[in-house]
């Protein structure tokens, strides 16, 4: 039942609609500042080594140097949550929104390799947040607070992934709303969503669905088993992301000035981008050109771009740059999928990256639903196709838990400090 007798929650329902609208018209101006930009200064390249432009080595360096000075003249700490962290306690600080957002702009303008869910769930959250405490008493309902905040967020993803329907399950799979509550929040966070859709889409023009376009799969019963193996090796893939990210942030916080690791992380960021330019910025559009090129990228070559954007993710999360990897895992999994095609090609590309694509952002962040969604929309996978995805997404994401249980029994410390999405910096 929807509390309706509850004042907070039937302000809630009259006030989705304008969150939607306003985090909607936030994405739009975010996503266009950002998308113009990286199309600009990183866009029109070719797709081998060094194909890209030397000058983005000073580029980035640049605004890692950029980076380093508005977070010490605005006092923004290096632990700053992830939108991931952020849904988890639903609830945006409004007072260092503004902040976070400018930050996050400045970073994915400059070629940071990261995504922009980080700042759709700030505005969104934000703005819902600071509704809020402008309705006197009903601030101090812990049920009134998540509620506009978690709305906030899926208005600002709603619109700026153009996904009315992905973003308000993301949010509630990530949430931690009460069983008692879920459907509730979920009504008004798909209004606030719809709403928010319809003026980025009535701007823009632009959807996600589709955004890949793969050869039609026909799915077979062997291919369930296939799923569960895509989905191991999709924690395979994490692994070695989680790996690198904890040597990479180790050598970071051995450098003390932070000018100094903004500057040469981000020039080591240009660095990997120019010598392999699909690993450029969040990796939405260059997922599409490798999708579209995969059968002239030779297997060393996707092997080279996968590891080298794990590491290009790793360095912005650790000198600096704020966005989210949302975009970014998707990009490690559908390059993971298409590298697993070329060395077994008798597995259908699209169940390939279709699986991939979902189980390792599946494998650490706990809304298999919406990723499952993200695969069908993206890549158009029909109903009955969807199977082996969601079982290599589960499969992904019990084998990671698993181990998590392990290492934390093994060691009595937290495990997730380098898994994208669980850091203090990332998404």
């Amino acid at each position: 039942m929807i509390p309706l007798e509850e004042s907070w929650y039937r302000r809630l329902l009259v006030f989705a609609p304008v969150i939607g609208v306003i985090a909607g018209a936030m994405a739009v101006l975010f996503m266009g500042i950002t998308g113009t930009a990286t199309e600009i200064l990183f866009g029109g390249t070719g797709t081998g080594w060094w194909a890209g432009h030397w000058w983005w080595v000073p580029l980035t360096a640049t605004g890692g140097l950029a980076i380093a000075i508005l977070r010490k003249t605005w006092g923004v700490s290096r632990d700053v949550p992830g939108a991931i962290v952020l849904a988890h306690q639903a609830w945006v600080d409004p007072s260092k929104a503004f902040h976070w957002v400018a930050i996050s702009t400045v970073s994915l303008v400059m070629g940071a390799s990261l995504g922009p869910s980080f700042a759709l769930a700030v505005m969104g959250g934000g703005f819902g947040a600071w509704l809020i405490t402008r309705l006197g008493s009903q601030a101090s309902a812990a049920d009134a607070r998540q509620g506009f905040a978690l709305t906030g967020m899926a208005g600002g993803m709603g619109g700026g992934y153009s996904a009315p329907l992905f973003a308000p399950v993301l949010v509630s799979e990530l949430s931690p709303t009460s069983k008692e509550n879920y459907v509730a929040l979920f009504i008004a966070e798909l209004f606030a969503a719809t709403f928010g859709f319809v003026v980025y889409y009535g701007v823009t023009g632009s959807t996600m669905l589709g955004s890949y376009r793969l050869p039609e799969y026909r799915p077979q019963i062997v291919d369930l088993l296939a799923g569960a193996l895509l989905g191991a090796a999709a924690v395979l893939v994490l692994l070695l992301h989680t790996l690198l990210s904890k040597l990479i942030n180790a050598a970071a916080n051995s450098v003390a000035n932070p000018y100094l690791l903004g500057a040469g992380g981000g020039a080591l960021v240009g660095l990997i981008s120019f010598a392999l330019p699909l690993t450029a910025t969040a990796g939405s559009s260059q997922l599409g050109t490798a999708l579209e090129l995969s059968g002239d990228i030779g297997v060393g070559l996707l092997a080279a771009i996968l590891i080298g954007k794990m590491i290009a993710i790793a360095l912005s999360q650790s000198c600096g740059f704020l966005g989210g990897v949302v975009f970014p895992a998707i990009f490690l999994g559908g390059t993971a999928g298409l590298l697993v095609h070329a060395l077994f090609p008798a597995i259908p590309i699209a169940l390939c990256v279709g699986a991939m694509l979902a189980a390792v952002p599946g494998a650490f962040l706990n809304a298999p639903l919406a990723l499952i969604m993200i695969a069908a929309g993206t890549i158009r996978l029909g109903p009955e196709a969807l199977l082996p995805v969601g079982i290599a997404v589960v499969t992904a994401h019990i084998l990671m838990s698993v181990m998590r249980k392990y290492v934390s029994t093994e060691s009595h410390s937290p495990t997730t400090d380098g898994i994208p999405g669980r850091n203090s910096t990332a998404e």
